[in-house]
């Protein structure tokens, strides 16, 4: 009896908490654990597994004023000096040897799971609204699980479905849409390391829908407060930077 009275009190307190804060506050506050500013740089490592094959990349990512984002490759050599280029919904890629930076579509795919605005886009907020939050047991933990949609042409999904704790609001787990309504990948945040003054996750595991043995991680870090020249963000200094770099 005593531990049903705690586990019901456990379960009001969690559901006052949500009733005290919007779906998309509770948004922006999960943004801010995944990026450490709106205008920041960091490394990240892509790799793919897929049955006996492996595949890897490694980024440099400066993003500036949250909306603007540039990614460069600097592994394999083979993909060297690439550049993907985010502003606002507007994503184009630079390859060496080209004369002009091509449009592309944020939903494209990367690498593995691993879409385009995946690596160009940090944060949910700017690309999805918070429609509903809800309580859930996941595991032996209390969540609050969010609801988000696409708003704008940069979103890369139609809509995804987070697990979050509910006392810090770390992402936990999450749940990606396409258009039709199926789903198409499951992530996990893992790895939660004191970054920049606060705990952030540096692992995300990503594992297929359908091809259960495909999973890919994205592992986060060098992450700094570094301001990028605004030049660097225009398409006429792409491949000026792929050059630099």
């Amino acid at each position: 009896m005593k531990k049903m009275i705690i586990g019901i009190l456990v379960s009001m307190s969690v559901a006052s908490s949500v009733i005290a804060i919007t779906p998309q506050e509770i948004l922006e506050k999960i943004d801010r654990s995944r990026a450490p500013a709106n205008t920041f740089t960091c490394k990240l490592k892509v790799e793919s597994l897929k049955e006996d094959s492996t595949s890897k990349v490694e980024l440099l990512i400066r993003v500036k004023d949250a909306k603007k984002s540039l990614v460069v490759y600097q592994s394999p050599s083979s993909a060297k000096g690439r550049v993907l280029l985010m502003v606002e919904d507007n994503l184009w890629v630079y390859i060496p040897g080209t004369s002009n930076p091509i449009r592309i579509s944020p939903q494209q795919q990367l690498m593995g799971q691993v879409s385009n605005a995946d690596v160009a886009r940090v944060v949910y907020s700017l690309d999805y609204q918070g429609d509903s939050v809800a309580t859930e047991t996941l595991g032996n933990e209390k969540t609050l699980v969010l609801k988000l949609s696409a708003k704008t042409k940069g979103a890369a999904y139609k809509s995804i479905t987070l697990w979050v704790k509910p006392d810090s609001y770390l992402p936990l787990k999450a749940e990606f849409y396409a258009l039709s309504g199926r789903r198409l990948k499951t992530a996990y945040y893992k790895e939660y390391k004191m970054i920049l003054g606060a705990l952030r996750p540096t692992l995300l595991e990503i594992h297929d829908a359908v091809q259960e043995n495909s999973v890919t991680t994205l592992k986060y870090t060098d992450f700094t407060t570094d301001a990028t020249p605004e030049a660097f963000y225009q398409k006429s200094y792409m491949e000026r930077f792929s050059n630099q770099n």
